[in-house]
């Protein structure tokens, strides 16, 4: 299919929290400047909510200059501003849309869920409106999404 929009960007070999988050930054910052200083709502999707509340602390400390607030969404939950980065565990995400959604650990994800895998990117890629992140601690992505990473980029600038 033919996408007019922006290539995914991936993430490669980012194995810490720190590493997630500097490229998740470099990332939301792109968006930034791409969107023109109107920042658009923007999901990222963890593999568990153990990661949730650690992400969007470090996380928080990286984009603070942005004046954008990060914040935890424990079992789905919606509320807070359209201009926060909400952080997400995956199996929380239909039925949400997003301007720009980040998938984290994608590699674990499929390691870790790999009956629901599918479902879990299908239902989190068609969040994304505009913007699609991933990143793995690996090398390469996981199963069938291997064959995507030549359409993929390192950033949108």
């Amino acid at each position: 299919m033919d996408n007019d929009g922006f290539s995914p960007a991936l993430g490669l070999g980012l194995n810490s929290i720190d590493e997630r988050a500097k490229w998740l930054a470099s990332r939301i910052a792109e968006i930034n400047m791409l969107s023109a200083g109107t920042m658009p709502t923007i999901a990222v999707l963890v593999e568990n909510e153990d990661e949730m509340e650690q992400l969007a602390v470090v996380l928080s400390g990286m984009v603070e200059d942005l004046n954008l607030p990060v914040v935890s969404c424990p079992r789905g939950q919606v509320k807070g501003q359209a201009t926060e980065v909400r952080i997400f565990d995956v199996k929380h995400i239909k039925g949400l849309e997003f301007e720009a959604v980040f998938f984290t650990n994608v590699d674990r994800l499929a390691l870790e869920q790999p009956d629901l895998f599918d479902r879990y990117i299908y239902v989190g890629a068609t969040r994304a409106a505009t913007f699609l992140g991933l990143t793995v601690s690996g090398d390469g992505l996981p199963g069938v999404l291997d064959r995507l990473q030549p359409e993929m980029c390192e950033s949108w600038s």
